[in-house]
């Protein structure tokens, strides 16, 4: 898995165990937060870049009224199309 493969997926993971801890809905500080508390820090930017690359392969959303996002119900992560939306970005 490429380095850029392996930090979107690790910002995907971080977003599903929010979800899976109970938040509907989460910000990039939120992100930030969970991969720091875990062990596994990940620069502000890359974050929002990566929030990007995982809204372009359909796995959450933006809600622009409260500037949130969520995880798209059944999403999951798949090294292939990732590789084909940074190809097709």
């Amino acid at each position: 898995m490429s380095e850029q493969a392996r930090r979107t997926k690790t910002v995907f993971d971080a977003v599903t165990a929010l979800h899976d801890a109970g938040n509907s809905s989460f910000r990039p500080g939120d992100v930030t937060a969970h991969l720091r508390a875990s062990g596994a820090p990940i620069g502000a930017w890359e974050i929002r870049g990566e929030l990007s690359n995982l809204e372009r392969l359909g796995l959450i959303v933006l809600d622009e009224d409260s500037a949130t996002w969520r995880l798209v119900n059944g999403a999951s992560f798949s090294v292939e199309e990732a590789k084909l939306a940074r190809q097709n970005g």
